[in-house]
């Protein structure tokens, strides 16, 4: 207990290392992988990308032949991102849209 008693008193006096959030804004730490972004023009149809992804979360739009990521099924692994090699995919710090469903 008595070992204990400095650390208390100490933590007491320190600023807390939790955040109000939403209501303060949360900053992600290097190397977090949020929603992965695609840029359609940048895709040179090579589908790197659908063979990395260990969930098979993505598909190719019929329109657009473009890939396209089923969000419900992703892990946010980043397999996608790596294998791209126009840098078509990337993972982005965006992790506010986990609480919400995509149709």
């Amino acid at each position: 207990m008595v070992k204990i008693l400095p650390k208390v008193l100490a933590n007491l006096l320190r600023k807390p290392f939790t955040v109000k959030y939403p209501y303060e804004k949360v900053e992600p730490a290097d190397g977090y992988r949020g929603k992965p972004s695609i840029t359609k023009e940048k895709c040179i149809r090579c589908w790197q990308c659908i063979r990395a992804c260990p969930d098979r979360a993505i598909s190719i739009d019929k329109e657009t032949k473009t890939p396209v990521i089923w969000l419900g099924r992703c892990t946010y692994c980043g397999e996608c991102a790596e294998a791209c090699p126009t840098k078509t995919i990337v993972m982005t710090k965006n992790f506010e849209f986990l609480d919400q469903y995509e149709k």
